[in-house]
């Protein structure tokens, strides 16, 4: 039987709701009032998730990594915090100075509510709400984001619900920032299908598409990794010594995007599915558009095996 808890913590940014079934020693920790991120999710005593730990070490850790972090309106990097839209020139506010860049969106430090939530034998559900009334002069474009993380049987599905609020378009892009923890990354074998990655200007910012520089699945050994794909299919998969894991990411296009990053540290990978590429407000590559009052859905399923 699963059950949900929330507990307090004296910060409320660690706050935790948590998920766990006694039966399949499961637990998993999502922290609503940091973007509603998954920051834990153990089975069986292996823990899959690299997460941050609910002290202060962990929110420095999370300011730097965006572990498990929810990006939106987009993924990744907009150059110099620019873009044009309509006519109308937009500036974000930048939080990657040393690349004088806005990183990630603007929902991985806010605080979802919980809407709703239930268990039973199968299955958990918690469903997340943050509503954004169009307040910064950066994005001006009031949205509603519904977040629903369902848990069964080796499986997290995340589903991404946005509904435009506002009396105009706006342009947007989601993706998802989890980390894998993996002890043993240079055993490691990851794998999806993809012809072509973007090459990178010094800001990281994509200049133009190339072959791909590898053959997948590829055995990571020594290969440092901070690539965007533009991926044939939506699906990626990673092999560990201690569990493989399947990501399917819906995408309503032929191609979706990729990002992979592995950490100096070498104990982890970051393997971030995107609707749209990096710096996507400015070259529209995937760049996604909805109209007042529509409602667009985007689904990440995690499965692990053992």
């Amino acid at each position: 039987m699963y059950k949900i808890t929330i507990t307090k913590n004296e910060n409320p940014l660690l706050n935790e709701v948590i998920i766990f079934n006694k039966e399949l020693n499961f637990t998993s920790s999502i922290f609503p009032n940091l973007g509603a991120s998954l920051q834990k999710l153990d089975y069986n005593g292996i823990e899959i998730i690299d997460g941050i730990s609910a002290n202060d070490d962990g929110l420095k850790t999370y300011k730097n990594k965006y572990n498990s972090a929810i990006l939106f309106p987009f993924p990744n990097r907009i150059s110099d915090g620019k873009f044009e839209f309509n006519n109308t020139n937009y500036n974000l506010e930048i939080n990657e100075p040393a690349l004088n860049n806005r990183l990630h969106g603007f929902v991985f430090n806010k605080s979802f509510v919980v809407k709703e939530k239930s268990t039973s034998k199968e299955n958990a559900k918690i469903v997340f709400n943050y509503k954004y009334k169009g307040s910064t002069e950066g994005f001006p474009f009031p949205y509603n984001l519904e977040l629903t993380y369902t848990f069964t049987k080796n499986k997290v599905s995340l589903n991404f619900g946005v509904l435009n609020e506002g009396t105009t378009a706006f342009p947007f892009g989601i993706g998802w920032h989890p980390y894998f923890k993996v002890p043993n990354l240079k055993d490691s074998t990851l794998a999806f299908e993809a012809k072509t990655q973007y090459l990178v200007n010094k800001k990281m910012i994509p200049t133009e598409e190339t072959r791909l520089k590898f053959k997948t699945p590829i055995l990571i050994r020594d290969t440092f990794l901070d690539d965007c794909f533009i991926t044939e299919k939506s699906t990626t998969s990673l092999k560990t010594d201690s569990y493989t894991i399947d990501i399917n990411f819906s995408s309503k296009k032929p191609t979706s995007f990729l990002q992979v990053y592995t950490p100096e540290s070498r104990d982890c990978i970051a393997i971030e599915p995107m609707t749209c590429a990096p710096n996507s407000f400015n070259n529209k590559s995937g760049l996604l558009i909805l109209e007042a009052n529509e409602k667009y859905n985007w689904k990440v399923d995690l499965e692990y095996y053992f």
